[in-house]
C-alpha cells in the first residue's frame, strides 16, 4: 500500500500528505512497522536462524504477496463466478544446471513466466521512483517530519527488493529478468503514475 500511496501522491504537497496518510507525518505507521519486522526477527534468531535467513523470509514475503496470492486469489474469485474452470497444465520441475549454478552462488533465478514477474517488477520500479521522489522532496525546507516515515518505508522496500533490481539491471546471466519483462513493467509503472496523477 505505501507504494500506491507513494507513487500516486508524487506531485501532492506534503503538508496535505500527511493529512491522508496520518496526523503525525507517518510516524506511527512507520513504528508498527518496525515493531513487526523487530518481533519477526526475534522469532528467527530464537529458532536458530540468522539475520540473512530473516531477510531472505521478508523478500519472500513480498514476492509471494505481489505474486502468488494475486492469482491465487483472483483464479478463486473466476472460478467461483464461472468464468474458468479447474485446468492442470504439468509442468517441469527439474532443475537446470544453471539454475543450480545460481542457487549455490545465493542468486535468484528469474526463469518465470512474464505473468508472475512484470507485477514484482513494475512494483519495485514504483517504489525507485517513490524513492528519488521523496528523498528530493525531503530537501524542501519544512518537509522532514512530513516525508521521514514514507522514505524510510520506500528505502525498505527498495532494499529488501534488491536483488531483483539487480536482476533487472545489473546481472549478465541467464538466470536475469529478460528485457522484454522490464520494459513492459516500466510500461506499467508509467501507466499507473499517470493515472495516479490524474486521480490526484
Amino acid at each position: 500500500m505505501n507504494t500506491v500511496l507513494s507513487a500516486m501522491a508524487l506531485d501532492y504537497p506534503p503538508e496535505k500528505l500527511s493529512v491522508y496518510l496520518s496526523d503525525d507525518g507517518g510516524s506511527s505507521p512507520t513504528l508498527r512497522v518496525l515493531e513487526r519486522l523487530v518481533l519477526l526477527l526475534e522469532e528467527v534468531l530464537s529458532s536458530g536462524g540468522s539475520v540473512q535467513t530473516w531477510w531472505n523470509e521478508q523478500r519472500i514475503w513480498m514476492i509471494k504477496s505481489v505474486t502468488v496470492y494475486t492469482y491465487g486469489s483472483l483464479d478463486a474469485i473466476l472460478k467461483w463466478v464461472g468464468l474458468r474452470k479447474a485446468s492442470f497444465v504439468p509442468t517441469n520441475k527439474v532443475a537446470k544446471e544453471g539454475q543450480i549454478t545460481l542457487y549455490q552462488k545465493g542468486k535468484f533465478s528469474y526463469q518465470a513466466s512474464t505473468v508472475l514477474l512484470a507485477p514484482m517488477v513494475a512494483l519495485i520500479i514504483l517504489n525507485m521512483v517513490s524513492l528519488v521522489g521523496r528523498v528530493a522532496r525531503m530537501f524542501i525546507p519544512g518537509t522532514w517530519k512530513y516525508m521521514f516515515g514514507q522514505v524510510f518505508l520506500t528505502l525498505y522496500n527498495v532494499a529488501l527488493n534488491f536483488p531483483v533490481i539487480e536482476g533487472m539491471l545489473l546481472r549478465k546471466d541467464e538466470g536475469r529478468i529478460p528485457f522484454s519483462v522490464s520494459l513492459l513493467s516500466v510500461v506499467f509503472s508509467l501507466a499507473f503514475l499517470y493515472l495516479g496523477s490524474i486521480a490526484l
